[in-house]
């Protein structure tokens, strides 16, 4: 039988603070990059087969 999955701890003083930080940064990925991941994402496709 599977184990259960305890819940996610709150987050309290300066590591809330840091979180919501990082949060609001929000960086987008550049189109360079997007096209970057995107042609490698079709190589992996490519690998992939299932014959079932």
């Amino acid at each position: 039988m599977a184990n259960p999955i305890t819940p996610t701890p709150e987050l309290h003083g300066q590591v809330a603070l840091d979180f919501i930080t990082e949060i609001e940064k929000n960086v987008k990925a550049s189109e360079e990059e997007k096209k970057r991941v995107k042609e490698e994402a079709e190589i992996v496709k490519s690998w992939l087969t299932f014959n079932f």
